[in-house]
């Protein structure tokens, strides 16, 4: 069990509810609209197998392959956008809803559990820095704890994300967890 966790449980748990309730609202919508999209593109490739048949059966079967195949590509290539679209939207409301949450008087106790987690983790001579967003930074002897409200927010949306696409989250999305760097 990580020595932060029981520090960081009340952020964490907030920020996964609120990603989830975000998550769940996007993925709909993106359902909506693949759903939309292929079935554009089933009855453009069905119009475009009638229109082939009329003009001879080994001409059709030609024509429909490649028909159908371009439509599932474009219908794949809508799919994903819209999921890459929904991905950005979840984590721009996430990091926006923690910014907020930053901005709150009741942040201020747990602003200090995380001045007490760099220090716990770094030393108590460790130089700590506000996040503009929200959260802390810490440094000491070239060893660096970032635990700004954007990296949980980013953390979050991404473990939401992982466990909702089936293909996991977007190829570009940074897998970082608090931790400790060394330049």
């Amino acid at each position: 069990m990580n020595r932060l966790d029981p520090v960081l449980a009340p952020v964490r748990a907030a920020l996964l509810a609120r990603a989830r309730e975000e998550a769940d609202q996007i993925r709909e919508r993106s359902e909506v609209d693949a759903r939309d999209a292929v079935t554009a593109a089933t009855m453009e490739a069905d119009h475009i197998r009638q229109h082939a048949h009329a003009e001879g059966e080994a001409h059709a079967a030609t024509a429909v392959a490649a028909a159908r195949s371009q439509a599932r590509e474009q219908a794949r290539a809508l799919v994903l956008g819209a999921r890459r679209e929904a991905y950005e939207r979840l984590r721009d409301a996430a990091r926006r809803a923690v910014a907020r949450m930053g901005a709150e008087p009741e942040f201020a106790p747990i602003r200090q559990r995380m001045v007490a987690a760099v220090r716990a983790t770094l030393g108590p001579d460790a130089q700590i820095t506000d996040v503009p967003d929200g959260g802390v930074a810490g440094a000491a002897d070239g060893r660096r704890l970032d635990l700004s409200l954007t990296g949980f927010a980013d953390r979050a949306v991404q473990a939401v994300a992982g466990r909702e696409a089936e293909t996991g989250p977007p190829a570009t999305a940074d897998r970082r967890t608090p931790r400790e760097e060394r330049p």
